[in-house]
């Protein structure tokens, strides 16, 4: 009988699935004959977990909408202990809602749990102490570095950069040998999109020879993305603007409703399922510091303005790819923005340098394919016991 590998999916803004998608194809694409693989949408299993997941996606909607909350909610999280913090509510106030995820976990009995979300994490440990002892917990971190809610009791933890795993030893006491650094993680079909950026400008009938900007906050669109499009509007050069609202409707709506000059193609989009394709149309990405997002968009070698980051989270992106690995610039001032923008359209020379460093980042090299070794190497041990 097939050890039962449990890659759960949850949203408290959208990385976390999409890592936890990459983890998922990696597994079934090299494992699938020794492995049983099943994605779940675990929190969704129970009238209880699925609240507590509305209860996060809300926390994640106000640190992007509420200027300054992100900061204050991880400062208090660290004033109060963190990882102990994190033990003492989920044992105390949000005890419900632990029982109902460890539960929704014990009926799939899985042999290895994959999360990439803190809450997750911490009910596979509470599942695994309760349950099964040899339950492997594998976590991925897809965030640029280590916030003080992570688990350190049990499992493998991984990350996606040396300074997040140097994070997690020495400030965050996980245990050095559980700790592992992989590659960048690609779902498939970022790794399989190789096509030119006139392809997609032909696909989504965008005009080649207008400079293309693209604009998103995440899947709820509650950054800058709309007083950054509302100033781009104003600019007199030729331009084609793709403002992404995600699962904003009112946002969508309101970008529908725009009256535009015609030296303006604007493009207002919904939630897409295959947004990299915009990414790799435009000339600049223009976002906060969502890991996830600005990832895919460097794999399309785009580069990026980064606009906002509401929380340490994100500021640790920022410094990432903008500080340390140059694939573009951080500018918060929308007007700043739409004064670079018409320097780029006047001179798209000065993109070079950043499009040059995007392309360091080789997506065939997949931090996902990693994880999945690690997961069948870490569950051969165990077999080997």
């Amino acid at each position: 009988m097939k050890k039962k590998i449990l890659v759960t999916f949850i949203e408290s803004g959208f990385g976390h699935i999409t890592s936890a998608k990459a983890i998922s194809d990696s597994l079934k694409e090299k494992y699938s004959d020794i492995y049983d693989i099943e994605d779940c949408n675990i929190m969704k299993e129970s009238e209880k977990s699925e609240a507590f997941e509305k209860f996060l996606t809300l926390q994640t909607k106000a640190t992007n909408k509420i200027h300054g909350y992100g900061f204050f909610v991880f400062s208090l999280l660290e004033a109060f202990g963190g990882q102990k913090f994190l033990q003492f509510t989920h044992k105390t106030i949000f005890n419900n809602y632990v029982n109902a995820t460890v539960e929704a976990i014990r009926n799939h009995k899985p042999d290895c749990i994959v999360s990439t979300h803190y809450f997750i994490t911490f009910c596979a440990v509470e599942y695994k102490r309760k349950y099964d002892k040899n339950c492997l917990i594998v976590t991925y971190n897809p965030d640029n570095n280590v916030h003080p809610w992570w688990d350190n009791r049990d499992g493998i933890f991984i990350t996606n950069n040396i300074y997040a795993t140097s994070e997690a030893v020495h400030k965050r006491k996980f245990i050095g040998e559980n700790c592992k650094t992989v590659n960048f993680t690609a779902r498939n079909d970022i790794v399989e999109c190789n096509n030119s950026k006139e392809y997609f400008r032909e696909k989504f009938g965008i005009n080649k020879d207008n400079f293309c900007v693209i604009i998103a906050d995440g899947g709820y669109a509650l950054g800058k993305c709309k007083r950054v499009t509302n100033e781009l509007l104003k600019s007199n050069k030729k331009l084609t603007i793709i403002s992404v609202a995600g699962k904003n409707q009112k946002t969508y709506n309101y970008f529908l409703n725009k009256k535009i000059k015609k030296n303006i193609n604007f493009i207002p989009l919904p939630f897409v399922n295959n947004i990299h394709e915009f990414y790799r149309a435009a000339d600049v990405f223009i976002t906060k510091a969502g890991p996830n997002s600005v990832l895919d968009c460097v794999f399309m070698n785009t580069p990026v303005i980064i606009d906002y980051y509401p929380h340490p989270i994100e500021k640790a992106t920022k410094k990432l790819f903008i500080d340390k690995f140059k694939c573009g610039e951080y500018i918060s001032c929308p007007r700043k923005i739409r004064k670079r923008i018409e320097t780029f359209i006047e001179n798209p020379d000065l993109l070079k340098g950043y499009i040059k460093n995007t392309q360091k980042f080789k997506k065939e090299c997949n931090g996902a394919d990693e994880i999945a070794e690690i997961i069948n190497r870490a569950l051969s041990d165990v077999n080997e016991v």
